[in-house]
């Protein structure tokens, strides 16, 4: 444990500009003898998903454009308020006419004592840095502890948004799938598009999901030990798809991964539903 913690706080003390984050978990595991037995499973663990982020650039752990939930420049108080609400996120883009010029972000707490009546969205936004999809994961997650920023739009050579990374995607990479009180006591994520198409975590309950847009199992599978959205792309697949692919259903309608890893699927769009599903 103590070469463990060592390691954990020279990791820590390693300033900007010494190298990037890479090279210096490269530099650690050398002097470091990580294989020794004194190291617990949960540290191997977290210490094994450092070592992959070497390879992964932003791309691989982007929200993509299609699940980022923003407020257009002119939205009131309560709009944003709502939009807090429906999401469950900390933190939101702020936009103009669409996602591609994003002027910065609000977060929850800046809604505290402020009246509708002298509300300016403008007076509350923050910073978001630009990247680029290939920037490695460690180099930002070094550039996020350094200047303190928890989101990053990553954006293509033309200037358009192809998604967004926050410091808490980041961390679930090295730590694990975080589960925080929001999550504890609400439903897991559901969110409707405006063009129809429903997003939701992979782990909802698949009769909550039944509940919000009608039946779509067959017998077959209502007989089936299936209890997530998840497990039932995962019935229909016999494997963990991509992210990108379409999954189609025999009820006619489609199942987009919008986020997967090699472990599970977070998250999925699903298109075809009718358009009176609540």
């Amino acid at each position: 444990m103590k070469g463990w913690l060592n390691f954990i706080r020279t990791f820590f003390k390693k300033k900007e500009g010494e190298g990037s984050l890479r090279e210096t978990l490269e530099e650690l595991i050398e002097e470091e003898e990580v294989a020794d037995t004194s190291l617990a499973p949960d540290e191997r663990e977290m210490l094994t998903n450092i070592l992959n982020l070497r390879d992964l650039t932003a791309i691989d752990v982007m929200i993509a454009r299609a699940e980022i939930i923003g407020v257009p420049y002119e939205s009131s108080l309560d709009e944003v308020k709502n939009t807090f609400k429906t999401s469950q996120v900390m933190r939101l883009p702020v936009y103009r006419q669409t996602l591609d010029d994003i002027l910065g972000y609000i977060h929850l707490r800046d809604l505290l004592d402020v009246h509708p009546k002298t509300f300016k969205l403008q007076d509350h936004l923050h910073k978001i840095d630009f990247i680029s999809p290939s920037m490695r994961v460690l180099d930002l997650l070094l550039k996020m502890r350094s200047t303190g920023e928890k989101l990053a739009l990553v954006v293509d050579e033309y200037g358009g948004v192809d998604g967004l990374v926050t410091m808490g995607d980041l961390v679930e990479e090295i730590v694990g799938d975080i589960q925080d009180v929001a999550q504890m006591t609400t439903p897991l994520h559901f969110f409707r598009r405006p063009d129809g198409v429903v997003i939701v975590d992979g782990r909802m309950d698949i009769e909550s999901l039944e509940d919000k847009i009608g039946s779509i199992r067959t017998k077959e599978e209502e007989a089936e030990d299936i209890d997530t959205i998840g497990g039932l792309v995962l019935h229909l697949t016999d494997r963990v798809p991509q992210r990108g692919e379409l999954i189609s259903h025999s009820s006619g309608i489609e199942f987009e991964i919008i986020e997967a890893d090699s472990r599970r699927i977070k998250r999925v769009g699903i298109h075809g539903l009718p358009s009176h599903t609540s």
